[in-house]
């Protein structure tokens, strides 16, 4: 391995983990991250890691349509993905803050069947039993924020691929280490916000409501912030 190599990894892992800590990023994780949910750390862990997968698969799918093939997306296409991703965080973060206006939240552990102890936040608005599932709607919307947010950046990371590594092997070996770097920047920020939930789910439920309910409205503003940005510009 060259020594250009290794300043083309530590170079595009680096921008990744730093590209893992925009607002929009962070508000979408951090939305999802802080619901408490699952008997383990894991459960809100794979979240980041599912958005960074997801985001790998858009970004590497537009370069190689920008790079590899030589395609010419319309300029417009870019103003609206982030659009897209804006409209997406002020609905997430308002359905749960929805969510919590119209129902009766709380959280306390409990046990189903054949499954260890473990807590997360729920409403007996609707079912006043204990009788639930877990299901996968945030492993679907991380997924999905993850595609959303790998389409409103790639073109400015496609470009900078082009104009930061002169041959293709070294742009392949930038993106997989950027695409590394943002996935475990994103990893992180979902367990540390997790580690973050359970401590306060030991002092109180209402603390953990707050952390979930605070992260809503971060996505709310991040979503209206972006969207004006997109505005201004156009």
């Amino acid at each position: 391995m060259t020594p250009s190599i290794v300043a083309v990894l530590a170079i595009g892992g680096l921008l990744g983990l730093r590209h893992a800590f925009e607002p929009d990023h962070l508000a979408a994780v951090s939305t999802l991250a802080t619901r408490p949910g699952g008997r383990r750390l894991w459960s809100a862990g794979h979240l980041g890691l599912i958005w960074g997968l997801g985001h790998t698969v858009t970004v590497g799918a537009v370069a190689l349509l920008i790079i590899a093939l030589g395609v010419q997306l319309p300029a417009g296409l870019w103003p609206a993905a982030e659009l897209l991703v804006a409209g997406l965080l002020i609905l997430l973060g308002t359905l749960v803050i929805w969510r919590y206006v119209r129902g009766r939240w709380h959280m306390h552990a409990h046990v189903h069947a054949a499954a260890a102890p473990h807590f997360h936040l729920h409403s007996h608005g609707a079912d006043p039993s204990h009788g639930h599932t877990h299901a996968m709607v945030d492993a679907r919307r991380s997924l999905g924020f993850g595609i959303a947010h790998g389409l409103a950046g790639s073109g400015a990371i496609a470009a900078l691929l082009v104009a930061a590594v002169p041959d293709t092997m070294s742009r392949l070996v930038y993106f997989a280490a950027f695409s590394a770097g943002t996935i475990v920047g994103m990893l992180g920020v979902s367990l540390t916000l997790s580690v973050l939930v359970r401590v306060a789910a030991e002092r109180s439920a209402r603390w953990a409501t707050m952390l979930h309910v605070g992260a809503a409205v971060m996505s709310v503003v991040a979503g209206v912030v972006l969207a004006q940005q997109v505005i201004m510009r156009s």
